[in-house]
């Protein structure tokens, strides 16, 4: 899952038009970019709409990479970094990453957003519920073992009216492909039945963008 992440981020920074020179990884659990390849991130956060005093977080986050950059262009956000990987996500390798983006925005990034560990099961997040305001997944829905079960709690997890967006490939009419990575050779979920959960857990599509490479999918809970 962790290598797949890796594949799909740098089609991401591909897609949008940054350098691959521009990527680089000095930690083991995903890449850290440098200050010309992150304006990606600042697009992100407008179409999350991403405001200060929300609650965002992300699900299959790894180390942090992700939300040390968006945190770059944020102030008085409060992140949740959720993931079932241990050895990814701990505080150790979120201070490198927090340090690395602090020092391109010049100010600690954490002085001004909060940032909480949280470490979940195949079936639970154990986020806090109804206290969310934005939950983003990337590339992580193809790797769920148990997708209804996630879905169904981040319903849970999300303040009424919130918003859940998910990146990720999906495959059509029986087609069947595996994701890009060798180490990971998870099967890419279909539309359809991605949609049907979402749907049928209390997620209503309000839209969908191909601006970041694969499509991102935005619900709001009904």
């Amino acid at each position: 899952m962790r290598y797949s992440l890796l594949v799909v981020w740098v089609l991401l920074l591909v897609s949008a038009g940054v350098c691959r020179a521009q990527v680089f990884r000095p930690y083991k659990c995903g890449p850290v970019l440098k200050k010309d390849g992150i304006e990606t991130f600042k697009r992100l956060n407008n179409y999350l709409e991403i405001a200060p005093g929300d609650v965002y977080a992300e699900v299959g986050a790894s180390s942090g990479y992700y939300n040390g950059a968006m945190a770059v262009f944020l102030d008085s956000v409060t992140f949740y970094l959720q993931d079932i990987d241990k050895n990814c996500l701990n505080q150790q390798n979120l201070q490198k990453v927090l340090r690395h983006y602090s020092k391109l925005r010049q100010s600690p990034v954490d002085a001004t957003n909060q940032f909480h560990i949280v470490i979940g099961t195949a079936t639970e997040t154990n986020l806090p519920r109804e206290a969310i305001d934005i939950i983003y997944s990337n590339a992580t829905y193809h790797a769920l073992t148990q997708p209804q079960a996630i879905i169904a709690d981040l319903h849970q997890s999300l303040k009424p009216r919130g918003i859940l967006a998910i990146r990720d490939e999906f495959v059509y009419d029986g087609q069947l492909k595996y994701c890009a990575d060798k180490n990971c050779r998870n099967p890419l979920a279909s539309y359809g039945d991605f949609m049907a959960t979402l749907t049928g857990n209390g997620f209503q599509l309000i839209d969908h963008t191909d601006e970041f490479g694969y499509p991102v999918y935005k619900f709001r809970k009904k």
